[in-house]
């Protein structure tokens, strides 16, 4: 062919017709076919036909005249800017195996149409069409490797703050809680929601996660991540240490179930695909996916009465949240994030971790904070017993840590900054926990 991909691509741009573009596109892929018919290397089947990317999931490519060694040669997938694996790109795929008829690979992030293998130089691309079905999203491809999740609260994973315009809007309250129970109880991820007490801006300095509208914002809703590092000898871990989920309040929405009403947009829809975001999936554009870049456009009013993620979805988010449960980097505060008990208890995380808690009977004043001292009421209960106090910040890091005694008033020096901690008091194996409020 003498036009680059990159130029039949940017002359596509000129097409705003899908159904248009769709066909023209599969035109040029058919002619790409029987060029490259002519090089001596062929694809005959791909297996699965239907995977997901980034998860560790194995592509199986048969065919001939591959060579015995990959060599320069690569494998070439479709990618969200419309656009194939370069070498580089394709190089770093982890290749299980290559011979001349078969090869083997660990399935990296990519849209749904045919592989492109390039050998030599040469391109060849596969008749069938991979269906790429849900993607997460890594920070390194080979060997994989995530942005986590972590303790954040102190508590066993994340508190989103609802934003008081939400939170005291029933239907809109009530919308969040089902969008989060769904995620709770089919992946066992530990979010859970409260109320944003004190107004505060959608961005990174109040050191939240955040569910608020924006009426400046240009889509529909957006998912803005702060990620974070932690260096500890040789090894260095990344995780989320901040996120704000944006709403845009430009749309005319619907906040129930079922079917969209003409001319409104599925909050829940748009809140099933932001929070698809915060836990590591990426866009694909497999129709019917919640992760389909439009949600509240045509085609997507056509699968916009599912109130549920998808199979795809929730399996590649299993992967994510098991990584985030199980990994044993240990420094700088950092946890793993703690297994729920019960999916349903989204409006507080204090019953979701392993062990016994109590909030009521801990009380801490003033609260909020507005000196350089707190003081915590003695559990007259267990008058004689002694234990152990731990104050978190928003982002899960430890900020302090002293030896508790229950039977008297304990005075806490508060010397950090202003914002949300979290105080926990383990005590005979039963955990006292409270949110406070420092504003100095």
């Amino acid at each position: 062919m003498i036009w680059s991909l990159k130029a039949i691509f940017r002359l596509l741009d000129i097409f705003n017709d899908s159904i248009l573009r769709h066909r023209i596109m599969r035109l040029i892929f058919l002619l790409f076919i029987l060029c490259n018919s002519l090089n001596g290397q062929s694809i005959s089947s791909i297996s699965p036909k239907s995977i997901t990317g980034g998860i560790g999931e194995v592509l199986t490519i048969k065919g001939s005249g591959f060579g015995n060694n990959r060599g320069n040669s690569f494998v070439s997938f479709f990618n969200e800017n419309l656009t194939y694996y370069n070498n580089t790109e394709g190089g770093a795929i982890n290749y299980i195996s290559w011979t001349d008829s078969e090869i083997k690979l660990e399935m990296p992030g990519a849209f749904s149409n045919r592989i492109k293998l390039v050998i030599n130089g040469n391109s060849t691309f596969s008749t069938d069409t991979l269906h790429v079905v849900a993607n997460l999203g890594y920070r390194q491809l080979n060997p994989l490797i995530y942005d986590l999740l972590t303790d954040n609260n102190g508590l066993g994973g994340v508190t989103w703050f609802v934003h008081p315009v939400f939170w005291k809007n029933p239907e809109i309250k009530q919308a969040i809680i089902d969008v989060i129970s769904e995620f709770r109880c089919k992946t066992g991820v530990n979010y859970t929601i409260q109320e944003m007490t004190k107004w505060s801006p959608l961005n990174f300095s109040a050191g939240l996660h955040i569910i608020g509208p924006d009426s400046n914002l240009s889509v529909v809703g957006f998912n803005e991540k702060l990620w974070s590092s932690c260096i500890y000898g040789s090894e260095t871990f990344y995780f989320n240490k901040t996120q704000l989920l944006r709403i845009s309040t430009k749309q005319d929405w619907y906040y129930g179930k079922g079917k969209v009403p003409n001319g409104k947009s599925k909050f829940r829809y748009v809140l099933y695909h932001e929070i698809g975001h915060s836990l590591g999936l990426g866009h694909v554009n497999e129709i019917g996916q919640s992760m389909f870049p439009s949600v509240n456009f045509l085609p997507s009013d056509n699968w916009s009465e599912r109130d549920s993620i998808t199979t795809a979805e929730k399996n590649a988010i299993v992967v994510y949240v098991g990584k985030s449960q199980t990994f044993n980097f240990r420094a700088c505060g950092i946890s793993p994030m703690k297994k729920i008990i019960n999916c349903r208890d989204v409006e507080t995380s204090l019953n979701s971790i392993s062990h016994t808690q109590k909030i009521s009977e801990l009380v801490i004043y003033p609260n909020p904070c507005v000196s350089d001292e707190i003081s915590i009421k003695p559990l007259t209960q267990t008058i004689n017993s002694t234990g152990s106090i731990s104050i978190y910040n928003s982002i899960g890091a430890l900020v302090l840590k002293d030896e508790y005694n229950a039977g008297q008033i304990h005075t806490v020096q508060i010397l950090f900054p202003n914002g949300y901690y979290f105080v926990k008091i383990d005590l005979n194996n039963i955990c006292y926990s409270k949110i406070i409020q420092v504003q100095k």
